[in-house]
């Protein structure tokens, strides 16, 4: 009982943190439009450094805990993930309607679907250890980088031109993926205290770092006027910055 009050105290505070950084660069859009563009950068280097320091390495570890052999499992399926996002990304603004309208639909739902099966393997990683510290050590990490990740959401779905209002019911939906993969495992603990429980984390993982890494390298290439101004190269390096210390504690 008292592993399960912790639970719920770690489950409503990464809400509340989500929901607080989610809505933050609307805020700052409103204020000032010259900050999205460093916003964005921001959002780019968080993605990248997320993706490469801290959801590929833990996928790798665990593929090579799981299988006998030394093949780069989780390279593999981050690779193929993120070939896979430029190509329905490319299919979606060549066949939708005058690359307009179908596109504003379809990338921030596809977006946030994939954003919220890594939120909920997140906390699934939670809610399944029994162990007080295991669990308290997964919800720091989780914390420390679930403000950053939210906050990146939002600003990824300001630029495909999403409304505020539906940004705001985006983010107070997001909020709720995380605690609730935290209260579905803890009632389903011997799905993923198994070998098969932890190779679909594994999966989740990698899968997860490629899309980090598509989110991250979009903003990158996607315009040759991106990062002219030097506080754009700046935003980026300080969200690279901030995931890297992130990894040098957890």
């Amino acid at each position: 009982m008292y592993l399960l009050t912790i639970k719920v105290i770690f489950a409503i505070s990464i809400f509340l943190l989500t929901i607080i950084t989610g809505f933050l660069p609307l805020k700052i859009v409103k204020r000032d439009t010259h900050l999205f563009s460093w916003c964005d950068a921001f959002a780019s280097g968080v993605f990248l450094s997320t993706a490469l320091l801290h959801l590929l390495p833990d996928a790798a570890k665990k593929f090579s805990t799981l299988y006998s052999n030394d093949y780069p499992f989780a390279y593999l399926i981050c690779i193929i993930t993120c070939i896979l996002l430029v190509i329905i990304e490319r299919g979606i603004f060549i066949y939708s309607d005058k690359h307009l309208a179908s596109n504003k639909t379809i990338v921030p739902i596809f977006l946030v679907l994939l954003l919220s099966v890594h939120s909920l393997v997140e906390g699934a990683a939670i809610g399944a250890n029994t162990n007080l510290v295991e669990a308290a050590t997964i919800f720091f990490a989780v914390f420390a980088h679930k403000g950053s990740e939210s906050f990146a959401l939002t600003v990824n779905l300001h630029r495909l031109e999403v409304s505020t209002k539906n940004i705001r019911q985006i983010i107070s939906s997001f909020a709720f993926v995380t605690p609730l993969g935290i209260f579905i495992a803890s009632y389903i603990l011997y799905a993923t205290a198994t070998t098969s429980g932890h190779l679909i984390t594994a999966y989740f993982d990698a899968i997860a770092a490629g899309t980090f890494l598509y989110l991250g390298t979009e903003h990158l290439i996607e315009s040759k006027k991106s990062f002219e101004k030097i506080s754009e190269v700046l935003a980026l390096i300080c969200g690279v910055a901030l995931m890297a210390l992130v990894a040098a504690w957890v």
